[in-house]
């Protein structure tokens, strides 16, 4: 019986066994952050990333690190821990344009993918308002549109056209129109004003005004109609490509190999379990003009992602970036942006959740999904229906920062974040005075990790309450030490304690089993605990040369033995009296869950056999 127990453990290691080459996912062991000067964070934020970690700040010249190292020594940041990258750079939304890495035994890339800014797609179709009859009118093209319902309301319009239909809907105490705003409505805004009808959009295309309408009697109204540009930057003499060069400078500074990706592959558009499942929005191959499968294709080829998936636009209309909606804080566990239900996209993004729900992680079981409530904030100009970022946060090795918005929420989703990472040092940080979180930009946007090159790597699939159903616990671990190929662990152990206990821990030590393709599997078995009683623990390994990994990187798994299969008169033991209720049970015609050992839906003579090995066991 136990060496089947053990064939079982080792087959479903090797079912999830470490791919060879992969793309490193967040959570894992970083050494460093990479952010730009001038800073789009606060100073107190760049005080605390590095009091532990290597700051790598983009800079374009002398001048500019002379500036930041002023305000940094302003500020209290530790100096010691500051690295200058030399590189040009258009934005500070290093997320988006910085590396990601490609780790192999013997082998460490940065990832050199194309940077294209930031194209809007629309996702999320709303339902359709009614249109009063009165408020249907034609352009000069033929286009019906519903003068109440103008596009760009957010910046003030009541309608299309001031007729005598049209009032002051927004109630601001004036009444603005599409014709004559500044803007050309010659149809590349969606409709044609370009004719006597309406008074040729009131001169905004140019030539003389013409007004047989009366439309073009109010003061000249100049807002901004956004054209789905998305975070524009004033100065229209640079452009996104200057942040090209940001991953091949900063590879070539460190002495690192690149990997060049012939692809739009935005940062704050991906997200990776570290074991080849990644996760973009469809607006990441609409941006490459290309269809899912090709791209698909083309990241197993290239990055080892072999199982990509490209999930709907969840918003109306925006940048559609995934790290603002949902955010992975583990290989099995994911936090999900919940909106509120008068939100006119709360079925788009609670469809989007839904996509979650179906899926199978590394380990071949559900995801753990979080929901995080994200209220209404004012937003930028150019997001429509905005929302708090809480997802947009960033995970440091063992700390979680997240933004702020100074709203009750805030307390609420950092909760949200210490029950879904237990024993992580979870951190809240307000805006900047002059760089304001907003909807699709907030900490992780402006932030990269860089990830350790030597780590040593830990797969575990941790216990599951839910998947437990005798006192025989079995544990194990897949390792490799990326830095010290081919080597066995000093130790690796297991320290656990009951949640209710303030400690210390008790420990127990993992066997070495086997090692398969450079990795090496150890197992072992927990004692044996108390029944409905929450256990916290977690697993160290320590190398030949002292250095130490974790799983979880901080923190810990938690699990609760709530039934032991077999126990049927529920004593914590499995017995000759467990055997005599249950035949009673087969007699009686009774089911019992507990009792059907092989979950065939029957309770029969076969559990009866099976209770009867696990006595003899």
């Amino acid at each position: 019986m136990k060496s089947i127990l053990f064939y079982i453990i080792l087959l479903s290691i090797n079912l999830s066994q470490i791919p060879e080459n992969r793309v490193v996912a967040e959570w894992e062991s970083a050494i460093g952050i990479m952010i730009r000067w001038p800073l789009g964070i606060p100073s107190d934020l760049v005080v605390e990333l590095a009091s532990d970690d290597i700051v790598y700040v983009l800079v374009e010249n002398g001048f500019q690190q002379s500036a930041a190292t002023l305000s940094f020594n302003q500020s209290g940041v530790n100096m010691l821990n500051i690295e200058f990258i030399f590189t040009d750079t258009y934005s500070h939304w290093t997320r988006d344009h910085g590396p990601e890495f490609l780790l192999g035994i013997d082998s460490w890339k940065v990832i050199n993918q194309k940077f294209n800014g930031y194209p809007e797609n629309y996702g999320c179709e709303l339902e359709e308002q009614e249109c009063d009859e009165d408020m249907v009118l034609t352009d000069c093209s033929g286009t019906e549109f519903c003068n109440n319902q103008p596009a760009y309301p957010e910046e003030g319009y009541d309608c299309y056209i001031n007729n005598d239909q049209c009032e002051d809907f927004n109630g601001d105490g004036q009444i603005i129109d599409w014709l004559g705003d500044g803007y050309c409505d010659n149809g590349n805004w969606g409709l044609d004003f370009m004719c006597d009808e309406y008074s040729y959009d009131c001169g905004d295309c140019g030539g003389q005004i013409i007004d047989p309408n009366g439309y073009c009697d109010d003061n000249l109204v100049i807002l901004n109609r956004n054209n789905n540009n998305s975070r524009t930057i004033d100065n229209t003499s640079r452009a996104w490509d200057e942040d090209d060069d940001t991953n091949i400078d900063f590879a070539n500074q460190l002495g690192w190999d690149i990997k060049d990706l012939d692809l739009y592959w935005t940062g704050g558009n991906f997200m990776t379990d570290g074991y080849g499942m990644a996760f973009s929005t469809q607006l990441m191959t609409n941006e490459n003009e290309i269809e899912n499968n090709i791209f698909k294709e083309i990241m197993n080829q290239e990055l080892f992602l072999s199982d990509y998936h490209i999930l709907d636009n969840p918003n109306e209309i925006s940048i559609q970036h995934i790290d603002c909606m949902a955010k992975l804080v583990g290989p099995e566990t994911i936090i999900i942006k919940q909106v509120s239900e008068s939100s006119p996209e709360y079925d788009c993004i609670e469809d989007f959740a839904e996509s979650f729900y179906s899926l199978n992680t590394f380990y071949d079981r559900p995801f753990e999904i979080k929901r995080i409530f994200c209220p209404e904030v004012p937003g930028g100009p150019w997001e429509n229906n905005p929302v708090a970022a809480y997802t947009n946060s960033l995970i440091l090795n063992n700390k979680v920062l997240v933004p702020k918005y100074g709203l009750p929420e805030d307390d609420l989703a950092i909760q949200t974040f210490r029950d879904a990472m237990p024993g992580y040092e979870i951190i809240g940080f307000e805006e900047a005075n002059f760089d304001p979180w907003y909807a699709e930009d907030a900490l992780h946007c402006r932030t990269k990790g860089i990830f350790n090159q030597d780590m040593i790597h830990l797969s575990h699939k941790s216990i599951r309450t839910n998947e437990l159903f005798t006192n025989n616990i079995d544990i194990e671990v897949e390792i490799i030490d990326y830095g010290n190929n081919n080597s066995e662990m000093e130790s690796v152990i297991v320290y656990w304690k009951y949640s209710n206990n303030d400690g210390p821990y008790l420990d127990f030590d993992l066997d070495f089993i086997s090692s398969i393709n450079n990795s090496t599997i150890y197992s072992g078995q927990f004692p044996q605990v108390n029944v409905n009683e929450e256990i916290e623990y977690y697993i160290k390994a320590q190398n030949n040369n002292g250095n130490i990994a974790q799983h979880p990187t901080a923190g810990w798994h938690n699990f609760t033995l709530e039934n032991i299969l077999g126990d049927i008169n529920g004593d914590n033991m499995v017995n000759i009296q467990d055997v005599i209720l249950l035949i009673n049970d087969i007699l009686n015609d009774n089911f019992n869950l507990i009792a059907d050992l092989n979950s065939d839906g029957l309770v029969d003579v076969l559990d009866v056999v099976i209770l009867i090995n696990m006595i003899l066991d």
